[in-house]
């Protein structure tokens, strides 16, 4: 009987899974078969809108001449790199900030008036102070990520019930002991809802400063596509940027579930 049990269990899991992906698809799907008969049998210009195959050959084209793979690969180097370096600065001056109202009130003025400046808008200034490298549009993907998870942080940890922090304190912690083991625990979803944000956004701002000031990557291809008319390269390219863009957000869904066991079931999901 337990063994049967066990199979009627597995056999719903599996049928929830599968009721999961289709109500997932089925908008793409119908997307996708919209725009067949579109392209197929209406009166639109391929300037206008290619079709699903021109988009199709080029996107295996791109990949097959290795130049697609390139791009993503520079792209994604500048994309992590700022994300990474954001977040980790975001998440410890947010943990600090969150702890120390003296920290707060010292940074608060600085951080509002800089976070209200778009950061494309920010791409000229650095280009000039740092030239048309990779450093410039790391460094402003890095001040995107920040923000992102600076204020969250900050919140979470403000937002940690006092009664688990005077519990601590009974049992003798000391205030690393506090920060490290209630502090930033209980702060972690907060942190990880910015985390999300910021890995996506670090994404957009990428491609722009790549637009604006960029010999290569996703957005430079994507503005010489522009420049020649070749719509079919700017929705492969589109399309590539779309899918990088879910699964990194993906993959900070998986972090957080790993990272949070306990609130398996209850993160941020879209």
């Amino acid at each position: 009987m337990p063994k049967q049990l066990s199979i009627v269990k597995k056999i719903f899991r599996y049928r929830e899974v599968i009721q999961n992906i289709g109500r997932k698809i089925i908008l793409p799907a119908l997307i996708l078969v919209l725009w067949y008969l579109v392209t197929r049998f209406g009166n639109v210009h391929p300037l206008i809108l290619p079709s699903l195959e021109s988009i199709a050959r080029e996107f295996i084209s791109l990949i097959q001449s290795g130049e697609l793979p390139m791009h993503i690969c520079i792209s994604l180097k500048r994309c992590l790199g700022g994300f990474l370096l954001g977040s980790f600065l975001g998440i410890t001056s947010g943990i600090l900030m969150g702890w120390s109202r003296i920290w707060a009130d010292f940074f608060d003025l600085l951080i509002n008036f800089i976070r209200s400046i778009p950061k494309t808008a920010l791409a000229p200034l650095f280009i000039v102070w740092f030239g048309l490298g990779d450093m410039p549009k790391i460094l402003l993907i890095g001040l995107s990520s920040y923000f992102f998870t600076v204020i969250p942080t900050i919140e979470g940890v403000r937002n940690v019930d006092n009664i688990y922090i005077k519990s601590a304190r009974s049992m003798g912690a000391n205030e690393w002991q506090i920060m490290k083991s209630v502090m930033f625990p209980a702060a972690l979803p907060s942190i990880f809802a910015g985390i999300r944000l910021a890995v996506t956004t670090s994404l957009i701002v990428l491609v722009m400063v790549e637009i604006i000031a960029g010999n290569n990557g996703l957005g430079y291809l994507l503005q010489v596509a522009q420049e020649n008319l070749d719509m079919a390269t700017m929705f492969a390219t589109l399309f590539t940027l779309g899918v990088l863009g879910y699964c990194l957000d993906a993959g900070m869904q998986y972090l957080a579930r790993v990272v949070m066991p306990w609130r398996k079931g209850k993160t941020l999901s879209i």
